[in-house]
């Protein structure tokens, strides 16, 4: 399968002769590679979009400014 190097590093394919693989570039990744590589974060699937952090909004519950109702 096809992957985004995401970041550098030297890899084998088959367990016997390294290769760079370099940040920025589409490689195709054997299986063995693959499944270390994407859990480190140094490869992803190619065409699956970023993980989004959690930019959630943190507070205490408290209520601020004030509430107001329409009226008829």
């Amino acid at each position: 399968m096809l992957y985004d190097i995401l970041k550098s590093f030297p890899g084998s394919q088959d367990g016997r002769f390294t290769e760079p693989f370099v940040a920025g570039t589409k490689r195709e990744l054997s299986d063995y590679l693959a499944a270390i590589v994407v859990k480190e974060g140094w490869a992803r699937l190619a065409g699956a979009a970023p993980q989004i952090e959690n930019k959630a909004v943190v507070t205490d519950g408290r209520q601020t400014g004030t509430l107001r109702l329409k009226r008829k």
